[in-house]
């Protein structure tokens, strides 16, 4: 057997073909590639922690690898008098450790490839208006869930990875093109953007059991591929783009590592500017108005002004107009407390969800906003892009054809 099939980029398929030919030669592979050994062993080294991962590793009697969607928790092995392997046990359980690792590897693997995007500094026309620089338009993905998966006869709907890159890159250029041109714009992804963080389909931490399109490296594909066009949609109407990655209870590890991957991947353009996610709590000030963002599963809603309060003070105390926005309830929630000095509200998913989410009653509109925020006035304005007209757009249907079709919910009638 080789490692060549645990290679994941064309550089690391090279570096261990070179490696399996040559032994621990590292300085003649060095010299081969132009590169430093210590480049050349690290890429071998993580390529072979994700085959031990996936249970090859000979040098340790690990000779049993598990499927892609598994990865190996622990071998025991047991020897004859010789030393000889008589019989071996593989555990294929997910470690939550193993799994962050792996992924940490992984986006480290890709920061070594990516060439950051060259995109040049637009210049803000002389004939602005003042509004174009006041405004600051915000996109508010609600909890995207790529990765749910339904089928039709169990919930009344479709859904998988294909499905909701569709909808909600339809609907969030749709969103984009139809906001007046501003100086800047807000990208808030309020978390859960992937339905599961594991090979196994299960929440961390509670470990609920989910149903998802069962290929995790699709999905991650699919999550950057949507977060790319995206930006670059937006990229081609507003100068400055903010965007901001909360973490969800769904998607908390992947979340994380989007937002640096897209650091590195526009980073240099001098437009885009990922805000950090370490923390919760995401504050976002901009003039008299002062937005704090946080998935919503860690702090109860009535609690999250307490927070605001407390932690950015200054701010607060500063700002006229005070809004926390917040996802991981998929439905619109205000709660106004005007004592309190500040507007919560949760936003609405596009994501259809999966049979768990429909067997359990949970309905709510289907649908993603833009909120126009001024840095003088605070909201001045909303616009609403519901899943139907997503889905008219898509099938190029007469518009109200989906919501119409919708009504017919095959019921029994005699």
């Amino acid at each position: 057997m080789s490692l060549l099939p645990y290679c994941n980029t064309e550089k690391e398929t090279a570096y261990v073909t070179a490696y399996e030919e040559k032994g621990n030669q590292w300085t003649a592979i060095a010299q081969q590639f132009d590169k430093q050994e210590s480049t050349i062993r690290t890429t071998v080294k993580r390529v072979m922690n994700r085959a031990a991962l996936q249970g090859w590793s000979p040098d340790m009697d690990m000779n049993h690898p598990v499927p892609d969607t598994h990865i190996v928790k622990g071998v025991s092995t047991l020897y004859d008098d010789a030393g000889e392997v008589k019989q071996q046990w593989v555990k294929s359980d997910v470690k939550k450790e193993a799994i962050l690792e792996a992924l940490q590897a992984a986006v480290e693997a890709m920061k070594e490839d990516i060439r950051p995007i060259p995109l040049g500094k637009l210049k803000t026309p002389e004939n602005a208006s003042e509004s174009d620089m006041d405004i600051i338009p915000w996109f508010n993905i609600g909890d995207a869930h790529i990765g749910a998966l339904a089928h039709k006869m169990e919930t009344g709907f479709n859904n998988d990875i294909g499905i909701t890159e569709r909808e909600l890159t339809e609907a969030m250029c749709t969103l984009i093109a139809e906001t007046p041109s501003c100086n800047r714009c807000v990208i808030n992804d309020l978390g859960d953007a992937t339905h599961y963080e594991t090979f196994d389909g299960i929440t961390m931490g509670h470990g609920h059991q989910l149903d998802f399109d069962t290929r995790y490296p699709k999905m991650i594909a699919a999550y950057v591929r949507i977060m790319r066009t995206i930006i670059e949609s937006a990229l081609a109407k507003f100068n400055y783009i903010d965007v901001i990655i909360n973490t969800g209870n769904h998607s908390r590890s992947n979340d994380i590592f989007m937002a640096e991957l897209l650091r590195a991947l526009y980073g240099d353009t001098g437009r885009v500017t990922v805000l950090d996610n370490t923390n919760v709590f995401i504050p976002y000030r901009m003039g008299n108005t002062f937005v704090m963002c946080h998935h919503g599963d860690k702090t109860k809603h009535n609690a999250l002004s307490g927070v605001m309060a407390t932690d950015y003070s200054k701010d607060w105390g500063e700002s006229t107009y005070r809004y926390i926005y917040t996802g991981h309830i998929h439905h619109r929630e205000v709660v106004a407390k005007e004592q309190a000095g500040v507007i919560i509200e949760s936003w609405n998913a596009m994501s259809k969800g999966d049979k768990y989410a429909h067997d359990g009653g949970w309905r709510s509109r289907k649908c993603l906003s833009v909120v126009e925020l001024s840095k003088t006035y605070g909201e001045v304005g909303r616009r609403t892009i519901p899943i139907e007209r997503v889905e008219d757009i898509i099938a190029d249907n007469h518009p109200g054809s989906t919501a119409e079709a919708n009504k017919e919910k095959g019921v029994y009638t005699v």
